[in-house]
């Protein structure tokens, strides 16, 4: 594991979600859950509910025409600081906790989001856990009109040489990787995307690192877990850089 990564000038994190979801029970609803954000409204004034759609397609009969419906539901709420550098998510399954550019370090991101996960499990104590993930969405800015991929990418799309070698307007890429060691799943999504700031071409690198199975665990063997998909998060980051893009980010 990577115990000592690198860290760089100008990290390309965008955002870093630290996930952590529950099975939930009937008696934590949407009263429970409304209260429980509220108890955060100190440290995130800025709150939205967040609503789940759900469609169906119904018919009392063959003779009738179908009818369809709809409805929403309040499954938890959105909190985020004045400044929207930090974002709290509490709802009936889970919690989520985003660090927003510029990031400073896991040790600090880690140390802010354990003790809120310590509150919102004091609402639901007695309940297994179902799911642990982290995540680090990545931009970044290169300097140029065109560039080839592979200058500041090991992983990215091959065109075949039987196809014309014209430039390419779009891409999206999206692998999901078994990681057996740790019996955990990581999933790369990496896309061109509308350019930061002019004269730049920006490229998505998004590291979504999770594990399911975890009904028998204690917070702590979560926690422990959390810091184990962190040093393999850097070490993907890393395999699929090139030193380019170290200089670009390291500036």
């Amino acid at each position: 594991m990577t115990s000592n990564p690198k860290r760089y000038k100008s990290a390309p994190i965008t955002e870093a979600v630290i996930e952590i979801r529950i099975q939930p029970p009937e008696s934590f609803g949407k009263t429970a859950v409304e209260k429980l954000a509220e108890s955060f409204k100190p440290e995130f004034p800025k709150q939205a509910p967040m609503r789940l759609l759900q469609m169906g397609v119904a018919a009392q009969n063959q003779a009738e025409d179908a009818v369809f419906t709809s409805s929403q539901g309040v499954i938890g709420y959105r909190l985020s600081k004045v400044d929207d550098s930090r974002i709290l998510q509490v709802r009936r399954d889970g919690f989520a906790y985003s660090h927003m550019a510029p990031y400073t370090d896991w040790a600090t991101f880690r140390a802010e989001a354990q003790p809120l996960w310590e509150r919102y499990r004091s609402s639901v104590r007695d309940v297994k856990l179902a799911r642990c993930a982290l995540r680090y969405i990545n931009r970044v800015n290169i300097p140029g009109a065109k560039i080839e991929p592979y200058d500041y990418f090991t992983l990215y799309p091959k065109i075949p040489e039987q196809l014309p070698q014209q430039d390419v307007m779009g891409m999206a890429m999206n692998l999901q990787m078994p990681q057996p060691d740790i019996e955990c799943v990581a999933v790369l999504n990496q896309a061109l995307v509308e350019p930061a700031k002019p004269g730049h071409i920006s490229i998505i690198f998004d590291i979504d690192i999770f594990r399911l199975g975890i009904e028998t665990w204690q917070d702590s063997e979560v926690w422990a877990f959390l810091d184990k998909l962190r040093d393999r998060k850097n070490e993907i980051f890393e395999a699929c850089i090139t030193d380019r893009t170290r200089e670009l980010i390291d500036q």
